[in-house]
């Protein structure tokens, strides 16, 4: 997972002493990250693909229903069973942002896009 460094410090790996300075973005096995969490010094780092990750598939869909849609509420649904174009979650699949182009739905892209949306705030 990736992570942002909140304080500096300076860590030991393997027989090199490595300084991971404030702002720096960095890739850590969650089990090592969570030391450095707990101390303050990183915080998860949400990236835009990890952020994008907010469409529900397969929600209530009728087995004809095959293009991805937009339910009453807002929330962009792409049924499992939707041609491969539309599986962001696979390689060569298509972003939500295009898929929710494709719709007319623009005005979706910030809520699944921005970060606060994926931390619910």
């Amino acid at each position: 997972m990736t992570y942002r460094v909140l304080k500096p410090f300076k860590a030991k790996t393997g027989e090199k002493v490595v300084e991971f300075k404030e702002g720096q973005v960095i890739k850590l096995p969650e089990q090592s990250a969570q030391k450095l969490i707990g101390a303050g010094k990183i915080e998860p780092q949400i990236s835009y693909e990890l952020a994008e990750r907010m469409a529900i598939m397969d929600e209530n869909c009728e087995p004809d229903q095959v293009k991805p849609y937009i339910t009453n509420f807002g929330v962009l649904v792409i049924p499992y069973n939707s041609p491969a174009k539309y599986h962001y979650w696979k390689p060569g699949g298509q972003s939500i942002c295009a898929t929710l182009k494709e719709l007319g739905r623009c005005d979706l892209i910030e809520k699944y896009t921005h970060p606060d949306y994926f931390n619910g705030n």
